[in-house]
């Protein structure tokens, strides 16, 4: 590829890493905005509607949208694919906050914190651009920094003893089944895929969705998204035209969500 991103033809071409200069432009001045003046990050953290990116807002925004369409129904929260927990940490938040007194509803977050384990050939080519390679998104420095943190947002519940945070480490093809068959009861309200790859997402349809109740919400972070063709494939395989998949007009994330019913 040449500097201009040209490949020698003279049609440009998509770079995934240069749409991010921007981000690091702007986080450089919030550093040097916070050196300037001296701002502690307790000030940050207690102000972070000053500081934090829209970007980072609007999909926290976005998945409290998707939190209060189900906040009056039964059964748990369910996500596939925690990486660094931002939105696993979310949904528990947004139930101390709505639910603080239902003792029932807990967030279920599964992951292997080792990164992409496989990707087979129904998920596209590889594309380290955008971290699509074996291992990408390994967060297995972050698994022990997360649980500390869950530790700390514990201390902070309406009820201390029963725990609102579950995490489930392990692939998500094994993991998933022995969790069902270990917990006959479960039902779901709010179904979250973050785990991009065609057979995690296959696996966490067919085992999950029967047990999301009517109403209850699906999310697909990557559908849609060119460079993640294989959770696309999954969902339209698994539901073959069968529901109505939606997308919020003023979100790109998550790329569709489903409401069972619908």
């Amino acid at each position: 590829m040449n500097k201009d991103n040209t490949m020698g033809t003279g049609e440009r071409q998509f770079d995934g890493r240069a749409n991010f200069a921007a981000d690091d432009d702007i986080e450089s001045l919030l550093d040097a905005h916070f050196e300037k003046f001296g701002i502690s990050k307790r000030e940050i953290w207690r102000n972070f509607q000053i500081y934090s990116r829209r970007l980072f807002l609007k999909k926290f925004l976005a998945h409290y949208e998707f939190f209060r369409m189900v906040v009056d129904l039964p059964g748990d929260i369910v996500e596939l694919g925690v990486y660094r927990g931002a939105s696993l940490m979310s949904w528990a938040n947004f139930l101390e906050i709505r639910n603080m007194g239902d003792r029932q509803k807990q967030v279920f977050g599964f992951d292997n914190f080792a990164g992409f384990s496989n990707i087979s050939d129904k998920d596209g080519k590889i594309d380290s651009t955008f971290g699509k390679v074996l291992n990408g998104f390994d967060s297995s420095g972050f698994e022990e920094i997360l649980r500390d943190a869950i530790s700390i947002f514990d201390k902070d519940r309406f009820i201390p003893y029963k725990p609102r945070v579950v995490l489930v480490k392990g692939d998500v093809e094994e993991t998933v089944p022995r969790f069902i068959e270990e917990n006959p009861g479960l039902r779901i309200s709010l179904l979250h895929f973050d785990c991009d790859m065609y057979e995690p997402t296959k696996v966490g349809l067919e085992h999950f969705w029967p047990l999301v109740v009517p109403g209850g919400v699906v999310l697909f972070d990557e559908y849609g998204i060119r460079p993640w063709e294989g959770e696309s494939r999954a969902v339209d395989e698994y539901f073959e035209g069968k529901v109505k998949i939606q997308r919020l007009d003023w979100s790109p994330n998550p790329g569709g969500y489903i409401v069972k019913g619908q």
